[in-house]
């Protein structure tokens, strides 16, 4: 073999490989499609991006939604100078800081749980910031030491949430409201006026969800004040006061309008189904004539109800006792009606059923009436051994009449 076959027959180096040229698809995204994947991390996360370039620096601020919540910045470190202030300033230094840098407009979200010495004024300062890039969400869990003002009102707002030590004190004008919100949360929040509530709803011409967890509502109740959808309220207060110009029969144009009225109010009641605890004041039992008769819905969540009896409509009581089989207490007004103290001599409860409740209401009977002679309990539903059972207990309750007698039959 000659020297030059020798020579081709000689395995060759292959060459060096070029080096694969990276290319960073990501970062030739836009902006906006950028700042929506960042959207999907929590502000923490998405801040932390900048560092990963020049190009990434400023793309955090231009996210459109503002997730704030305390409990997410409690590891984040603060510069030197913010080391130094007290404990409790510190979400609130970070808050300042990353609002000052935002930059997104329109704002979809903006949500600040705030619950450790929050302050109200700094909080107003960033919301009146955030509703002023238009924003879509608002959702508010506050608990400030003093309570903090919602007076807004907000021409872009379609979902608005609040919770905590908030009061309610919407614009007096409609046309100041809320024309494009359909989704209203409201969890353990106060009205600034026995009217706010109305107010509010009035200023929803497109509301499509309410919820609340907490109602508290007082004064005059308008027929445009309808509640639907209210499965997870857990707690009402009703103040309801009869129509100013309704105050006595002689006042109505006819005595249909004082029905109606009354029909207003049972609808109102009736909405309030899902409550755990209701609480009825004066004012709104006086809403309820004697010769008022309402289908209630079912109280299947009632365990607490506290009713304050108005002159002598007794009637309305027995008609929540049937409607709430689960109730656990009966709390009766401490203002004794003078119908019972000073004249009632006989009661007579039929259909007793030996429910603690009614066991309740008979001991609240005996103990306000001075002059009773004569209390029957009828029952058809209890056997031997349960009537032995409930009249022990009836006979051992304090009564006022030292003449009292009670008969089971």
């Amino acid at each position: 073999m000659t020297s030059s076959a020798k020579s081709t027959s000689k395995r060759q180096k292959p060459s060096e490989p070029e080096e694969a040229t990276v290319v960073d698809r990501i970062s030739n995204l836009p902006d906006s499609l950028l700042s929506h994947i960042l959207s999907f991390l929590t502000i923490k996360e998405s801040v932390t991006t900048s560092i990963l370039s020049s190009r990434w620096k400023p793309l955090w601020t231009l996210v459109p939604n503002l997730v704030l919540n305390e409990n997410e910045f409690q590891r984040i470190p603060l510069s030197s100078d913010e080391e130094q202030s007290p404990n409790r300033y510190r979400f609130a230094h970070i808050v300042a800081r990353v609002c000052a840098l935002h930059n997104a407009n329109p704002l979809k979200k903006f949500r600040l749980h705030w619950y450790i010495d929050c302050d109200p004024i700094h909080a107003d300062t960033w919301v009146r910031a955030a509703i002023a890039c238009d924003l879509e969400e608002l959702d508010l869990r506050l608990c400030p030491r003093h309570l903090f003002n919602f007076s807004y009102y907000v021409k872009t707002l379609v979902v608005l949430k609040l919770r905590g030590n908030i009061v309610i004190n919407p614009p007096s004008s409609t046309s100041l409201g809320f024309p494009r919100l359909k989704n209203l949360h409201l969890e353990w929040v106060k009205y600034a006026n026995h009217d706010s509530f109305s107010i509010l709803l009035n200023c929803c011409p497109v509301l499509q969800d309410l919820s609340l967890e907490y109602l508290s509502f007082g004064g005059f109740l308008e027929e445009d004040v309808l509640l639907e959808n209210l499965s997870n309220l857990v707690e009402a207060v009703l103040n309801v006061k009869p129509d100013e110009t309704f105050d006595d029969y002689e006042y109505y144009e006819t005595f249909d309008d004082y029905e109606y009225y009354e029909n207003w109010v049972w609808d109102f009641i009736s909405a309030l189904y899902s409550v755990k605890s209701l609480h009825l004041h004066a004012e709104t039992t006086k809403c309820l004539s004697e010769d008022s008769i309402f289908d209630l819905p079912m109280f299947h969540n009632l365990a607490l109800l506290e009713f304050c009896v108005e002159s002598c409509m007794w009637h309305v009581l027995p008609l929540f006792l049937e409607r709430a089989p689960n109730l656990e207490v009966l709390i009766l007004d401490k203002d004794v009606p003078k119908c019972v103290s000073s004249h009632l001599t006989a009661f007579h409860f039929k259909g007793f059923q030996g429910s603690n409740a009614e066991l309740d209401l008979v001991g609240q009977i005996l103990k306000w009436a001075r002059v009773l002679k004569k209390m029957t309990i009828s029952s058809q539903y209890l056997d031997l051994k349960e009537e032995v059972r409930v009249l022990k207990e009836l006979l051992m309750l304090p009564r006022q009449s030292a003449t009292c007698k009670i008969e089971f039959n």
